[in-house]
């Protein structure tokens, strides 16, 4: 075998395994700026539009799923306008809530950033007195080519999806934060 083949045989190899090694690194990184509380860095990992419009579709989807289990609202002739209204509050909740600081402090809580509704789930053992480090009880796997998913746990409970999708080559950037159905009330 010549030089010049083996040369590229380990070139494809090192650009391969750092492709797959990328969102890992992202992760770590997302992880050592929220542990030290760099909000300025974990923003370099947030695709900000993206996420904010993530949080107003689950939050509208669980206020429509309890407008339409409300007897009470369904008879309500003024329902439709408070949820119009709704709607423009949730925006700017959003917009005011998602911010760097805030997902610094959603990774490095102790508590999941939803409790869990009592009807839908239950603890194990006392919720608060449990530590949640910095995505300390997640599992990373990919989804897709594009996209790579951190599953993370509380109480021994799947809470959350942080959905990170690639930008460009090798950066990654988090677009969502799924709040699963037990905690964000969506079954």
């Amino acid at each position: 075998m010549s030089k010049g083949k083996l040369a590229l045989g380990v070139a494809a190899g090192l650009f391969a395994a750092y492709m797959f090694a990328a969102p890992y690194i992202t992760v770590y990184q997302i992880k050592s700026a929220a542990e030290n509380n760099d909000a300025t860095t974990l923003s370099e990992y947030i695709d900000f539009p993206s996420l904010r419009q993530s949080y107003k579709g689950q939050i509208t989807a669980m206020l429509e799923k309890d407008m339409a289990e409300n007897e009470e609202m369904k008879n309500n002739p003024f329902a439709k306008a408070g949820a119009a209204l709704g709607g423009r509050m949730v925006e700017q909740m959003v917009d005011a809530y998602v911010t760097p600081a805030r997902i610094v402090e959603l990774i490095s809580s102790e508590k999941p950033a939803l409790e869990p509704r009592q009807s839908s789930i239950q603890s194990s053992g006392n919720a608060t007195s449990s530590n949640r480090k910095a995505f300390a009880d997640a599992s990373l796997s990919y989804e897709s080519l594009d996209k790579f998913v951190i599953n993370v746990e509380y109480d021994g409970v799947n809470i959350e999806d942080w959905i990170l999708r690639r930008q460009g080559l090798f950066g990654w950037k988090i677009t969502n934060i799924v709040f699963l159905p037990a905690y964000a009330g969506v079954e």
